[in-house]
């Protein structure tokens, strides 16, 4: 063990290692809890920490009372999207927030690398879920760097997008990476959108940065399965293929709902 590595950021790139050399192929189980604190001489919560990390990458599948085991790979297409800045402000239009929290916190390590932090570093957490017509559709967790958050007011929140917040702090979006799959609902969601823990929810991560390519916020959202749909078109120019993005149509999900 590296003797500059965090503990929990150690026994994260041994299990990597075993992935990736096939020590824990897919389908079988990790090694329990204990095992891992005597291999790496660390604590639990070390430990749970890492196990925490893989779970988010879609690495390891959990489940209650049972062992974590190797899940199988997902495959990932990156797409280089035409978007203007005004998409993630029609993608809310129609829906009323709820703030369910904001806070200051350490980063952890997956979210100190996403913003280009130091692990510990604090970071404002903004919990927030979105509804239409009453309905939970939409619940993420945002996460800010210190010299952002200072900035960004509770109450303008309540009544406003965060792009739009942001914005009139000076902080203007430019460009955005998305990762968005399948998932299941993590515990602490599942009663928000009124569903049961572990059902399944379409889960978006969006890293949001400014023209000079700084680190603005990482928001990640957990959409009802039943209340999101994605279009994807694309549409020959002059210069090349141009691709759009219709991210969600709320009404014509909730028709068949």
């Amino acid at each position: 063990m590296k003797p500059d590595l965090p503990l929990y950021r150690a026994v994260l790139d041994g299990l990597h290692e075993d992935l990736r050399n096939g020590r824990l192929p897919v389908g079988a189980a990790l090694p329990s809890e204990k095992e891992l604190c005597e291999r790496f001489g660390v604590s639990r919560i070390t430990v749970r920490r890492a196990m925490d990390t893989l779970a988010q990458e879609g690495l390891i599948h959990r489940s209650a009372g049972r062992a974590a085991r190797v899940a199988e790979p997902r495959l990932v297409q990156a797409v280089a999207a035409f978007e203007d800045s005004s998409g993630p402000l029609r993608l809310v239009r129609g829906t009323r927030v709820e703030l369910l929290g904001f806070e200051w916190q350490l980063a952890d390590g997956a979210v100190a690398r996403a913003l280009g932090i130091e692990e510990g570093d604090q970071v404002l957490r903004i919990a927030r879920l979105r509804r239409q017509e009453e309905a939970p559709v939409f619940h993420t967790v945002t996460y800010l760097p210190a010299e952002i958050g200072a900035a960004i007011n509770r109450r303008a929140l309540e009544e406003s997008a965060l792009q739009e917040v942001l914005a009139a702090a000076g902080f203007i979006a430019a460009g955005t990476e998305r990762q968005m799959g399948a998932a299941p609902c993590p515990k602490a969601v599942a009663a928000l959108l009124g569903l049961r823990t572990g059902a399944p929810t379409f889960r978006t991560e969006r890293l949001t940065r400014d023209a000079t390519a700084r680190p603005l916020h990482l928001m990640i959202g957990h959409w009802r399965w039943d209340r999101f749909a994605m279009r994807l078109v694309s549409a020959p120019t002059e210069g090349g293929n141009h691709l759009t993005v219709s991210e969600m149509e709320l009404g014509a999900c909730l028709e068949g709902s």
